[in-house]
């Protein structure tokens, strides 16, 4: 099928969608888009007052932290499947088909069976991520701290890999700014692996780099938290400083070369340097320059810590507000009024990914509680299945082919013809809701 494509300003996290634009009335007479325009604007009234007060949580209804994200997730984008679009009680445009969600789920419990096992891939099975292990091995031969210090800082650097890894991982179909994405000659073959690999070289970078006293961090009298090195290039002084010429000048020697009409380059790289210096500067000014630090203070709950990022990291905070159908806002206040809005949908795809990561890289093969290497335990999350599916636009390109997502003839047809869609719209939050709902099967 048709990939679907995210559009290039500021399409984090986000699916294309029909164009729509009730946000914005001075736009409502755009010649062909206004039926459309006019449709949303009277669905979108309606819609609120259906759902009203059914996306209020009430705080006993979670236990710390108070704002359950994956919760979130799973109550609104039901809630949102659920509610017809208009009085007529039109569903939303795109449906799941519970048949065929029940003839793939038997296809995959079969393939399991007759294996005999799940046998899942280990997080660096394909050798794309950075695992620190080159460093702790010269460090164990080359430095006096004990091996349970050695460990820690290990896991700082491979907890920074992932943060940096998952705050940029979005959105790479586009060809750069410059270049004419009419023209077929030209094709951006730049994929996750590239980038996961290009980043990885870079955290090897000073893997066998004997550090002055002190400056890596290390645990003192005072029980500081670990901080990666000032050499590090991912460390959170370096990512809070870093300009987009960096980015590029840093990345770009670890892509494939251009090979006839395909060029590897990671587009809209302004916005994701903004977000490599939010995410510096947020663990700098809230954890103490500390990623392992900040992930210690969920308590082993994965949705502690997907609230934690959310909270901290403004570039995470992946949500539509059906009231006004434009990107998520960032303040404050506005964050906080927004985890429990009547009008809010919320996905939170890299927030649950890097969470994701971290329980894989550092805490999926934990040692046992009698282990020297006690720091590892902080990764392994006892409610890893409060972790919602990943909203993003491969996973329902997967449950389209199966027929289990199904969308009404118009989205079809703007997805089948490769028209880039506007985002924060109808289409977008269905398809993405909808993804959700059919793997967690509850809809």
């Amino acid at each position: 099928n048709p990939q679907p494509k995210l559009s290039t300003s500021t399409g984090l996290n986000n699916f294309t969608q029909r164009p729509i634009s009730c946000a914005v009335p001075q736009h409502s007479d755009h010649g062909p888009d206004t039926a459309t325009t006019n449709d949303a604007r009277g669905r979108l009234s309606i819609l609120n007052l259906n759902r009203g007060h059914s996306f209020l949580m009430s705080p006993a209804a979670f236990s710390k932290p108070r704002f359950s994200p994956t919760a979130a997730v799973r109550n609104t984008t039901r809630r949102w499947m659920e509610a017809p679009l208009d009085d007529s009680g039109e569903a939303t445009v795109v449906s799941i088909n519970r048949d065929a969600l029940n003839a793939f789920a038997s296809e995959i419990a079969k393939s399991i069976v007759s294996k005999q096992s799940l046998k899942v891939a280990e997080w660096d099975a394909d050798g794309w991520h950075y695992t620190g292990r080159r460093w702790l091995e010269f460090h164990r031969n080359n430095d006096e701290d004990d091996d349970d210090v050695l460990e820690r800082m290990r896991m700082e650097r491979v907890a920074l890999y992932i943060l940096t890894l998952d705050a940029i991982n979005f959105c790479f179909w586009p060809l750069p700014s410059g270049l004419d994405e009419s023209d077929s000659k030209h094709v951006n073959g730049l994929e996750y692996e590239h980038l996961a690999i290009a980043l990885r070289k870079i955290a090897e970078a000073d893997d066998e780099q004997i550090n002055e006293l002190g400056e890596d961090g290390k645990l003192g009298s005072k029980g500081d938290p670990v901080r990666a090195a000032t050499s590090y290039a991912l460390s959170p002084t370096k990512l809070s400083e870093l300009t987009t010429s960096d980015l590029h000048s840093m990345i770009q020697p670890h892509f494939p070369p251009a090979h006839e009409d395909t060029i590897y380059e990671l587009p809209n790289l302004e916005v994701r340097c903004q977000l490599l210096n939010e995410l510096g500067r947020g663990l700098l000014e809230q954890h103490r320059g500390s990623a392992i630090h900040m992930i210690a203070q969920a308590g082993k709950s994965a949705d502690a810590l997907v609230c934690i990022i959310l909270d901290t990291f403004p570039g995470f905070r992946d949500y539509v507000d059906t009231n006004q159908w434009k990107p998520s806002k960032t303040t404050s206040l506005e964050w906080e009024l927004a985890k429990s809005s009547p009008s809010v949908v919320h996905f939170y795809k890299r927030a649950q990914i890097a969470v994701a990561d971290i329980w894989a890289a550092l805490g999926r093969h934990c040692s046992p509680p009698s282990s020297t290497t006690a720091a590892l335990q902080m990764c392994q999350f006892n409610d890893m299945e409060a972790v919602t599916t990943f909203p993003d636009y491969r996973v329902p390109q997967i449950l389209r082919h199966v027929e289990v997502l199904q969308y009404d003839s118009a989205l079809a047809n703007l997805i089948d013809g490769h028209v880039e869609l506007e985002k924060y719209g109808i289409d977008e939050v269905s398809i993405r809701a909808g993804t959700v709902c059919a793997v967690e099967g509850k809809f």
